[in-house]
């Protein structure tokens, strides 16, 4: 029963967000149609001309919110976690239909409705899933569609959740009793129902939807057991435990042969993420490398006339999971550089393993220009390319300074190194401890998604262009 509910209600929201979808469509259609009527610069269409987008477009909508889990309903859902969800889409189905539109020169699909299309689909399915929620919320308040649920334990996990769900009674949680493993409990608390050994005669007497184990890690042998007990039932259970509690590691379930595997990753386990990452990165660096490479030549050319020595610097660095690659720089210092660098280690301004002085003097003149504008980094768009390095990520460390790391630092190479990062436009020239810069790639890994590395981007830009990138 309660999974035939899930499924009507998949069904009920599939339905909303199409039907809004292509409501916006037609409302951005008829918008673009007005403002041609008062301001026109382009030929009028009619929306027939339009039909197989109206097929095409909910299609694309509906599969990147289910990819979004716009679908698994979960109870401990958020607002701000469904606008998150509806701006992705958003942002990801226009960047589809533009590149579709631009790269076949498709003139039935005008810029200037994808522009529309973008801010009203977006604003509607905003406005759609707020009243939903709060519609959903409202009815769960009432106590319909609510869940009757058992606690297991009655320590401080089980009342701290018992007081999150009173808080956010939109879940529709209904907590029906507690059982204890402390017999003195049972005759003290009414709302103690029985004891651990109870549980299946609680669950023949009552009705109960749900269970929470709130227990310690010391009884997880306990929870096994009822677990068992809770799947021949057919009652779902979640798991509530302070193993946990000190590990910053995201916790991914998979089962492999009928074999169930926790996975602990720092990292992001979401793969078509991953998978949009590269594919920008290569083609945002395929691109850069064609268009900069009069750039390229001009840069190769003043660095010739101007400085004794090779045009590139190649350098030895650290990249995903500590593997060494070989990465290059246009040549902003002279060609002794690296051997002069052991006589001015005394004037080091950075604390930790990396090397850094104000004016240092081993920089050639226009070598300082490059800097600057961070021009000599270009060449590492190439490293992006291959695959070595990304557009976004904690800035890649020298061969020679890996030893100098603290463990809590290492892991800035459990992702990919970065042609820029957060270190590099939160004021690298004011950041003299190496931890504080260790501590901005961390915050870049434990944080990461698609549109983080779209903020960073963009505010790389003007920082470049303005001359904030010198070092």
């Amino acid at each position: 029963m309660l999974r035939e509910h899930a499924t009507l209600t998949r069904q009920f929201a599939i339905s909303v967000d199409i039907i809004t979808v292509i409501a916006a469509f037609v409302l951005s259609f008829y918008i673009r149609l007005g403002v041609l009527s008062l301001v026109p610069f382009a030929d009028p269409t009619t929306l027939w001309n339009y039909g197989l987008l109206l097929i095409l477009i909910p299609v694309i909508w509906w599969a990147l919110l289910n990819m979004h889990n716009a679908y698994s309903w979960q109870r401990f859902t958020s607002l701000r976690a469904e606008y998150g969800r509806v701006f992705k889409t958003t942002l990801l189905g226009v960047l589809i239909l533009a590149t579709v539109a631009f790269g076949l020169r498709i003139r039935v699909l005008p810029r200037t409705l994808i522009a529309i299309f973008a801010f009203v689909s977006l604003s509607l399915l905003i406005l759609e899933k707020t009243v939903l929620y709060y519609i959903i919320g409202e009815m769960r308040r009432r106590g319909r569609n609510s869940k009757d649920t058992l606690v297991i334990g009655t320590g401080k996990l089980a009342w701290d959740f018992v007081a999150t769900t009173e808080k956010y009674p939109e879940w529709g949680l209904k907590i029906i009793g507690f059982l204890t493993d402390k017999p003195d409990e049972i005759q003290r608390e009414s709302n103690v129902i029985g004891h651990y050994d109870d549980l299946l005669s609680v669950l023949h007497e009552r009705p109960v939807e749900e269970v929470v184990l709130a227990l310690p890690s010391e009884d997880l042998n306990v929870a096994r057991e009822m677990l068992t007990l809770c799947e021949r039932e057919g009652i779902q259970v979640r798991l509530i435990s302070d193993f946990f509690s000190t590990i910053i590691a995201k916790l991914h379930v998979s089962e492999i042969h009928d074999m169930p595997i926790l996975t602990f990753s720092t990292t992001s386990p979401k793969e078509w993420q991953q998978f949009m990452k590269r594919c920008i990165d290569l083609i945002v660096s395929a691109t850069a490398l064609v268009t900069l490479s009069p750039l390229f030549l001009v840069i190769a050319t003043v660095i010739k006339l101007t400085s004794s020595g090779p045009v590139f610097y190649e350098w030895n660095v650290i990249g995903f999971n500590k593997r060494r690659f070989r990465g290059y720089k246009f040549r902003s210092m002279v060609t002794n550089a690296d051997d002069l660098k052991e006589e001015l280690l005394r004037y080091n301004e950075m604390t930790g393993p990396v090397f850094k002085i104000k004016d240092d003097p081993r920089i050639t003149p226009i070598g300082r220009f490059l800097r600057r504008f961070s021009l000599d980094e270009l060449p590492q768009i190439w490293s992006v390319f291959k695959g070595d390095m990304s557009l976004v990520g904690p800035r890649p460390c020298l061969q020679t300074e890996l030893p100098r790391f603290l463990s809590w630092q290492r892991r800035k190479f459990s992702v990919k190194p970065g042609l820029t990062c957060l270190w590099q436009v939160n004021g690298r020239n004011e950041i003299t401890d190496f931890s504080e810069w260790a501590k901005l790639d961390l915050e870049y890994i434990d944080n990461w998604s698609l549109w983080l590395d779209l903020k960073i981007l963009l505010r790389t830009v003007p920082a470049a262009l303005l001359g904030k990138g010198a070092s």
